[in-house]
């Protein structure tokens, strides 16, 4: 082996692999406690069992994430994006009529490509210490932001906003319960079915 070739083999990292390497492993942590969360329980899951499942040391964790209840709001931050993502996906603050559509007609998508997400909510929202984990300033600003945005949309479209806005949320967490619980029930048709009714109520 040339002296070249050697010292290609044990050239350093750059700073974007290094970054790279990082964000490979904080996904990794967060994918598994999330699903250790989501199917063993919150309180039943010990960092210790999620650096085992994940293969990463202890300490190491501790370097990405300074405690569970701080991976549980990650978590959580995590799926507030990915719905508002699909609902406000410009990120101009403000839901349009055809984003609303949009959002509904991919509804069920989100819910089966986010399985273990809503496991996971549907878990904790009873739960209400466990959710007061969640509250910091980074989720509470998520929160209040996606809140923001839905009342807007609502505000300027029906007569009484938050009562539309407690049936159309209620209407979605129902649904969401529900087709994780039995999605064999659930036809193409039922669900072409389920959206048209959701256009009639809530798209103006």
């Amino acid at each position: 082996m040339t002296n070249r070739s050697i010292n290609k083999k044990m050239s350093p990292k750059t700073a974007d692999q290094f970054e790279e390497i990082r964000a490979d492993k904080r996904k990794l942590i967060l994918d598994t406690a999330l699903n250790l969360f989501a199917n063993k329980g919150y309180h039943a899951s010990s960092i210790t069992m999620i650096s085992k499942k994940a293969q990463i040391s202890k300490g190491l964790m501790y370097n990405y994430f300074e405690s569970k209840q701080a991976l549980l709001r990650e978590i959580f931050e995590d799926f507030i994006r990915i719905i508002m993502n699909l609902m406000n996906p410009d990120h101009d603050d403000e839901i349009t009529t055809e984003e609303m559509r949009d959002f509904l007609s991919f509804y069920f998508k989100l819910i089966e490509e986010n399985q273990v997400y809503w496991k996971l909510y549907f878990q904790l929202s009873i739960k209400k210490e466990t959710f007061e984990i969640l509250i910091n300033d980074s989720y509470s600003e998520q929160m209040q932001k996606s809140q923001r945005l839905i009342k807007r949309y609502f505000a300027e479209r029906f007569d009484n906003p938050d009562i539309e806005i407690s049936l159309f949320t209620s209407i979605l967490k129902g649904f969401a319960l529900d087709y994780l619980h039995s999605d064999a029930n659930y036809s193409q048709e039922k669900i072409e079915a389920f959206k048209k009714r959701m256009f009639e109520m809530f798209l103006r």
